[in-house]
């Protein structure tokens, strides 16, 4: 019986590269601290800045323990308890969960025909409402321009977040580079992420010097006159594993099978996908007709693949965003397809 085509390849990847990662595992052990007491960063953690500002030159780096706390973080870096904050409508559930557990009231902006915030209604958001800091997040590979949201937040002296959790960047020639028109950037490199660790792992990035060093207080259970710290820490393990999981993808052309995926499917599936350039398919994102779309699913799942819906919006008060869950499925996407195979089942549900 063929296994399944899995929406998240982490069988595969361990079967495939389970002594890689035994090996940096193993050498990182010699160094086994955290920062937070006073140390210098390990050896493996300098490896992996150096390595990950090869590809995103922001000057400096905190590592977490994943991006729900790069968001937490970030926000109370910028903001204060009962400040107002704008998020996107769609997007995984801590991009509203962060500002909130933190005290903060939320304001939603629709998507567009990217999967992504409504440029034009966020910058009337920002004058209608004069948050503290906007949360732009970056989903499914698709980039936004963060630079036509630069005039309206410097008027009004709003920070920009970037959530880039599924859009790390390897040096894609995407038109926007991450970081460089925002006051800090999230990431995640959880086990679902690619390059990700065996489970949980995060970071903020930023050019400038005076947030780094508020970020990196509060991360290391420090307090001030503007708030309290916390602990988050990226382990050396973890770090190694993300590491070597760069290197892999760098050596195996992952990036690349990754875009013959999404290409296979655009030429063959007749259905319409989301707008923009991308060139990571964190997911590949199809968008049957509304009555369509759970025949479809039931279809794709009974040749064993795995394609789910996307999650549910963050709010019912954004017309593009409800209509995107009501449209969209999630089609598995990772480098370790067989397109062989793929399309012999796809040849089947068609």
């Amino acid at each position: 019986m063929p296994k399944a085509i899995a929406s998240i390849p982490h069988k595969q990847r361990i079967e495939l590269h389970k002594i890689d990662y035994l090996k940096a595992i193993a050498e990182s052990l010699d160094h086994p601290w955290q920062s937070e007491d006073g140390r210098d960063p390990s050896p493996t953690h300098q490896a992996l800045e150096a390595k990950v500002k090869s590809y995103i030159p922001l000057k400096y780096w905190q590592w977490t323990n994943c991006c729900t706390d790069s968001l937490q973080i970030a926000f109370h870096a910028f903001c204060k308890r009962g400040d107002t904050v704008i998020v996107p409508a769609y997007g995984w559930r801590a991009i509203t969960n962060a500002p909130q557990f933190m005290g903060m009231r939320v304001v939603y902006c629709d998507i567009d025909s990217s999967g992504n915030i409504d440029i034009e209604q966020m910058i009337s958001l920002i004058h209608k409402c004069q948050p503290s800091a906007i949360l732009v997040v970056h989903n499914f590979g698709l980039l936004v321009d963060v630079s036509q949201l630069t005039n309206v937040c410097a008027k009004y002296n709003v920070a920009i977040i970037e959530d880039a959790a599924p859009s790390f960047t390897l040096g894609e020639p995407y038109d926007y580079q991450l970081g460089s028109f925002s006051d800090a950037v999230c990431f995640s490199f959880d086990f679902t992420k690619s390059p990700g660790t065996l489970g949980s792992g995060g970071a903020i990035a930023t050019s400038d010097p005076l947030v780094y060093e508020r970020i990196n207080t509060i991360c290391s259970h420090k307090t001030s006159n503007w708030g309290v710290g916390t602990k988050s820490y990226l382990d050396t393990t973890s770090a190694a594993v993300l590491l070597k999981d760069i290197e892999l993808i760098e050596q195996f052309k992952y990036r690349q099978r990754k875009v013959e995926i999404a290409t296979y499917y655009l030429n063959k599936l007749p259905y319409k996908t989301l707008t923009g350039k991308n060139y990571i398919f964190h997911r590949f994102i199809i968008l049957p007709e509304r009555d369509e779309k759970q025949n479809l699913l039931k279809k794709l799942k009974s040749e064993k693949i795995l394609a789910k819906s996307v999650y549910e919006p963050n709010t019912n008060t954004c017309y593009w965003a409800n209509k995107l869950y009501e449209q969209a499925i999630e089609l598995p996407c990772h480098q370790f397809i067989d397109i062989n195979d793929l399309n012999y089942r796809i040849e089947k549900v068609l």
